[in-house]
């Protein structure tokens, strides 16, 4: 019994050392990445000039550069009220403080991984200690990202039908990565809206999933993974039966994700007003930053970094000339998303060093 004991202690050591070791490489990963990102529009872009940017700086009103701050809070504090707001339902509920943890570990976390894969478990380890039980952590996470993605589809399909004209003036590459980051929230939604209310059809269509894996000699144990699946979908048939009674619940979640959505696309916009932007083209801005979102979704690369600075230089050199739409590309993108990150890195560390901390006592 001793022996397994210090077997299972040294396993988890091990297990915790190769986690940081993960976290680690990939944060260098993300700095790597984010700095060539920036290098290729600085750098690479002739109609750059580092001297011009400083300029374009401190040119800006201080007034709608605050602004666009206030909107960075504003996107990790109402993530973090949809989450909350689901959770509350259940009767599991926790401060507005908690929720913003649980929206940090997300878009920290969902920035720095391949994929976004880093985003949800984070947040669900969180939440996990706040003594939210695992089956009502998996329907909250579930039914926020239906809410996120059905909030963004709406608000896309609004912006495109006022103005088509600005996704039109795109170039090819930006059209296609911009439609297949449509195509993916849409899958999004469709699946976990499958997940929640059409349990038996995704039951079935997992089966055949095990099925066809096993013909391929992908699968083996067919029977082990049919009786997990089974059990799962049970697990969740209960919950998503609770999340059905609450017919006013996905209003209250739908507005939050939305006002989501608007303070991210928001930031963007204040940086435009601050840098002396003709207001004329404020909704193409919004568009522009819209499609920009949608874009980033298209491909597994932490935080859609090169994807989203190239939508973003090809919309914006339809509405202004280049140096400044370089500009504006790299401010904007400095505060909408690497300034968001350190929020959010922050915040995150404060909170697991309070966890670690109340373990040791």
């Amino acid at each position: 019994m001793k022996e397994e004991k210090i077997k299972n202690k040294k396993s988890s050591k091990k297990d915790i050392a190769s986690d940081k070791k993960k976290r680690i490489l990939l944060t260098c990963f993300f700095i790597l990445l984010a700095v060539l990102t920036i290098f290729s529009v600085t750098v690479g872009n002739s109609s750059f000039s580092f001297k011009e940017f400083v300029i374009f700086v401190k040119d800006a009103d201080p007034l709608y550069l605050g602004l666009s701050f206030v909107a960075v809070i504003f996107f990790i504090l109402f993530e973090g009220l949809a989450i909350r707001s689901i959770a509350s339902s259940f009767g599991y509920k926790r401060k507005v403080s908690d929720g913003m943890v649980y929206s940090s570990a997300d878009i920290y976390f969902s920035a720095i991984t391949p994929s976004a894969t880093g985003g949800q478990p984070m947040s669900a380890y969180f939440m996990y200690k706040d003594g939210i039980p695992g089956t009502i952590i998996t329907i909250t996470l579930l039914y926020n990202l239906m809410m996120y993605a059905s909030s963004f589809i709406v608000i896309g399909i609004i912006t495109f039908l006022i103005n088509p004209s600005i996704f039109l003036e795109m170039n090819l590459i930006s059209k296609l990565l911009i439609a297949f980051g449509v195509v993916g929230q849409i899958a999004i939604f469709i699946g976990f809206y499958c997940l929640l209310y059409k349990d038996k059809l995704l039951e079935r269509l997992c089966s055949f999933g095990i099925k066809l894996g096993v013909k391929l000699h992908l699968v083996k144990n067919p029977d082990k993974h049919l009786k997990k699946l089974h059990k799962t979908m049970n697990e969740y048939k209960e919950y998503a039966a609770m999340i059905k009674t609450k017919k006013g619940l996905w209003v209250k979640a739908l507005l939050y994700n939305a006002i989501q959505r608007v303070a991210q696309i928001g930031v963007v916009v204040f940086v435009f007003l601050a840098t002396h932007g003709n207001i004329q083209d404020l909704f193409s801005i919004w568009a522009v930053q819209l499609y920009v979102i949608f874009g980033a979704y298209c491909v597994p690369i932490p935080g859609g970094m090169g994807v989203s600075d190239y939508i973003m230089l090809d919309g914006y050199n339809n509405i202004m000339e280049l140096s400044k739409a370089a500009n504006l590309q790299l401010l904007s993108r400095s505060i909408s998303f690497y300034c968001c990150v350190i929020i959010c890195g922050i915040i995150v560390l404060a909170r697991y060093l309070l966890v670690r901390r109340g373990k040791e006592v």
